[in-house]
Parts: structure tokens; C-alpha cells; sequence
């Protein structure tokens, strides 16, 4: 399954007219149901070495990979990806005073009605990163996006607007994720 994502913000005031606006946007994105672990570890090379000639003997990696070890890298990818969030949240809370970013989240259902949340996150206490992610995290389960594709996308767009965010301005940004 693939979802979209789109993002929108201001990059502040300069001689009191609006700077250009930030736009980010990506269909058919990844999320965990696309993640094929045996692929990826297949891109590995093979080594010339001792571990290379295990392999030989007892059969390369991909042939091991169950469901625990499924399991595992799948978690490990949302523990990174969630990090990369919770920084490029900090990151935004450097610039200027204040600042909000929006997070509205939409699953089409064909079974039964839609499934939609909105968060808006302002820039608070000492840790607005970890914030973040507990005020997005029920509306991202709610509407079945609670997967490390889509944190991924979120900590590429929180890091493409930091990027592109004058030193001063107040960050304002509007993600928008569709299922």
C-alpha cells in the first residue's frame, strides 16, 4: 500500500512582504507493507572472507529472515525515523519565536466511513520533538499510517523546510499525508 504526502509553508516576512512559499509533495510513498527485508539484504554484497564462506556452507542471509527478524528491522526503521522527526521538530524550534506545524492525516475507507485527524502542533516546553510525535501519534494509528514510511516522509519534509527556512522566521508548515 502507497500513500501522498504534501506539505506547505511560509518562509517568513522580509521588508514586510511574504517570502516565497515552501511546497513539498511525493505520491505513491512507501510504507512498512512495501519494505521487503530479503531485498534489501540481497543488495549486501557477498564477502570474500570467512563470513563469505559460511555463507557458502550455510546459506546466505535472505534464506534466514523470518518473521521475527521481519519484525525486528521494522522496528528499528521506525526508532530511526522517528529520531529523524523529533530532530527536525527540534531543529524548526530554532528559528524564530514560536511557530506551529499542521499534520492532517486521511484514510478512504471502502468498508465503512473515512478516517481523518487533524493536529496542530505550536512549539512548546523543552522537549517539542518528543511532543510532537505523542500529539500526532493517535491520528496517525487512526488513520492507519503509523508506519516508518510515513515518518520517514514527515522527517524529509520537516528537514527539506528547515533547509529552505531563513535563520529568524517563524516556521509555519502544513503537512497533509492521504492513504
Amino acid at each position: 500500500m502507497s500513500f501522498g504526502i504534501w506539505a506547505s509553508g511560509l518562509r517568513g516576512f522580509k521588508n514586510g512582504k511574504a517570502r516565497d512559499i515552501f511546497n513539498y509533495s511525493k505520491s505513491n510513498c512507501l510504507d512498512r507493507g512495501d519494505f521487503d527485508p530479503p531485498k534489501v539484504l540481497s543488495m549486501i554484497p557477498s564477502s570474500p572472507n570467512a563470513a563469505g564462506v559460511a555463507e557458502k556452507i550455510v546459506g546466505t542471509p535472505e534464506s534466514h529472515v523470518g518473521g521475527a527478524e521481519v519484525n525486528g528491522m521494522s522496528k528499528i526503521a521506525e526508532l530511526i525515523f522517528a529520531h529523524h522527526v523529533i530532530q527536525g521538530i527540534n531543529f524548526l524550534r530554532m528559528h524564530g519565536s514560536g511557530g506551529s506545524v499542521s499534520v492532517y492525516c486521511y484514510q478512504k475507507k471502502w468498508y465503512w466511513a473515512d478516517a481523518n485527524s487533524f493536529v496542530n502542533f505550536n512549539f512548546f516546553g523543552a522537549d517539542p520533538g518528543r511532543e510532537f510525535l505523542k500529539r500526532i501519534g493517535p491520528g496517525l494509528k487512526a488513520t492507519e499510517l503509523n508506519n516508518f514510511g510515513v515518518l520517514a516522509q514527515i522527517a524529509i519534509v520537516l528537514s527539506e523546510y528547515d533547509r529552505k527556512l531563513p535563520k529568524h522566521a517563524t516556521p509555519n508548515l502544513r503537512i497533509e499525508i492521504r492513504h
